[in-house]
């Protein structure tokens, strides 16, 4: 068929753009990538100038299959005259901002690839090909790869007052607001939520009355960064989880939540110093409260503020806090975008609420086999806690890759051996 891609990807996130440039190693396969925004972003709405990485920046969009690529963080570094300097920084993990540079500067490299600018509205499928696109424009594939990204996450009980002063942290509402004079509460103690917090202390939305944090979490945990622990990200473990039970695979990966939602250590420390020296030794009136172990469970609008109703884990008893501003950073969840509503039908779906997606992650579905639809961040519990995490991003387009070519382009199971085995233990 003339004029039919190999791939289409719908989204151009990191995860979609390391695909873009993993796949080029197949020089001959036709890929194309859409994304409804302008340009590469990369939730910038969150992003601040203290916003590290929580991987190293060795883990960038294809390093970790293909170090001879024009599209690693070390040639962005050659290309842009940064080299030396960079190194002189010691640094193992860089700034969000970085990444996001780092980023915007391979999608410039590959404009013929990337259609930035042009939403997705439908996504329909004739028995042999895939149709994309709108009113204006329609493209063919032969496979799409779905990268549409996360949505924010919202309690029940404050979507009724989402606004200008009630909000969640990634919304156009943060870079407008006005906090001075203002009761700040702050909803979420990830790392998020501890970045607002920290910067509203150093009034960046202007000078606030009282900045509160709230989390349901017993503690402000750091992110466990262990060396045995950071086995769960690697290929070895991605293809023994794999494997396992599907009913048990929710509650694994929900023990290893701080392997991958913690807040960065020296981001805490540095936190807690700077909370110390306003306390302590500069003997500032305390403007700040941070209180764990606690869950928002109602709101009521009264008197020009809000009447937050919490729980209290810790004591079990109700309490009640009042502000002006509340920031929800309540976190992400698994987005489906609406482009796929007309094939939809099609999908199979596992238990918990998600697509079944097969090892090289593609979904289940009932169209031909030729045909694959192959996504991104939704299969945290299928193949495990990495999923949404950009540690294996250049791993999982390799697979991707591979499974679009009907060949071996990359080698995906060549890691040497994990020092934890998790398979069956042989018999002795």
């Amino acid at each position: 068929m003339k004029n039919v891609l190999d791939l289409a990807g719908i989204g151009i996130g990191p995860f979609n753009l390391s695909l873009a440039a993993v796949s080029e190693k197949n020089v001959s396969l036709t890929t194309r990538f859409f994304d409804a925004k302008p340009g590469f972003q990369w939730h910038s709405e969150i992003m601040f100038s203290d916003s590290d990485m929580q991987t190293a920046f060795l883990k960038d969009l294809v390093t970790g299959v293909d170090p001879t690529s024009p599209y690693t963080f070390l040639n962005y570094l050659v290309q842009n005259g940064l080299f030396h300097s960079f190194m002189n920084t010691n640094r193992q993990v860089i700034t969000r901002k970085e990444f996001e540079l780092y980023c915007q500067w391979v999608a410039g490299q590959m404009p013929e690839k990337l259609l930035f600018g042009f939403k997705v509205d439908t996504v329909e499928y004739d028995g042999k090909v895939f149709v994309i696109g709108n009113k204006k424009q329609r493209f063919s594939a032969k496979n799409i790869c779905l990268g549409t990204g996360i949505r924010p996450k919202i309690p029940c009980c404050a979507k009724p007052f989402i606004s200008s002063s009630f909000f969640h942290a990634k919304s156009r509402f943060l870079k407008e607001l006005n906090a001075r004079d203002k009761n700040v509460v702050i909803v979420g103690g990830g790392q998020t939520g501890i970045e607002v917090f920290r910067n509203a202390l150093k009034n960046k939305w202007g000078c606030a009355k009282s900045i509160t944090l709230i989390s349901s979490r017993p503690n402000l945990e750091p992110l466990d960064e262990s060396a045995f622990v950071n086995e769960y990200f690697s290929p070895n473990y991605a293809h023994e989880f794999f494997t396992v039970n599907k009913y048990l695979k929710k509650n694994i990966v929900n023990y290893q939540k701080l392997t991958s939602d913690g807040n960065t250590p020296t981001y805490l420390q540095a936190l807690y110093n700077e909370l110390y020296y306003a306390q302590n030794v500069e003997s500032l009136p305390a403007k700040f409260k941070i209180f764990p172990y606690r869950r928002l469970e109602s709101v009521r609008c009264s008197g020009g503020f809000y009447e937050l109703s919490l729980h209290n884990g810790f004591t079990q008893r109700g309490e009640q806090i009042n502000a002006d501003i509340v920031i929800l950073c309540t976190g992400f969840e698994n987005n489906i975008p609406i482009c796929i509503d007309r094939i939809k039908h099609l999908f199979q779906f596992d238990g918990n609420n998600g697509f079944s997606i097969n090892q090289d992650f593609s979904v289940q579905w009932d169209g031909h086999v030729n045909n694959r639809i192959f996504v991104q961040n939704f299969s945290r519990y299928e193949h495990g806690i990495f999923e949404p995490q950009t540690s294996l991003m250049s791993w999982r387009s390799a697979v991707i890759t591979n499974s679009v070519s009907r060949e071996e382009v990359y080698r995906t199971q060549n890691s040497a051996p994990n020092f934890l085995s998790y398979a069956r233990a042989p018999t002795t």
